[in-house]
């Protein structure tokens, strides 16, 4: 199938990733989880109820960020193809 169809039928995920095991961000992803649990096991009901709150908007708050972080990328990528096109004798594309 093109990559097209495969946009089409929502068969493109590009935040979908798999952790490889033992890598830095496996490494980290523990780490961070190891340290939120200590973190967790120190605070009060309340004081779990505002981090938890904290941890929402910090993920939604990396959320927009890569989403931006994506566009720009492939805005950069389209921006490259185009320049490349452009210095080729290709008919659909107006210089």
């Amino acid at each position: 199938m093109k990559i097209l169809e495969e946009f089409w039928y929502g068969n493109i995920h590009p935040t979908d990733r798999d952790i490889i095991p033992n890598s830095r961000i496996d490494k980290l992803l523990k780490l961070a989880v190891k340290n939120e649990q200590r973190l967790n096991d120190l605070l009060s009901d309340e004081e779990r109820a505002a981090f938890q709150k904290f941890k929402d908007s910090q993920a939604e708050l990396s959320s927009v960020n890569e989403c931006e972080s994506f566009m720009l990328g492939f805005r950069l990528g389209a921006r490259f193809m185009l320049e490349v096109m452009g210095e080729m004798d290709v008919p659909f594309i107006d210089d």
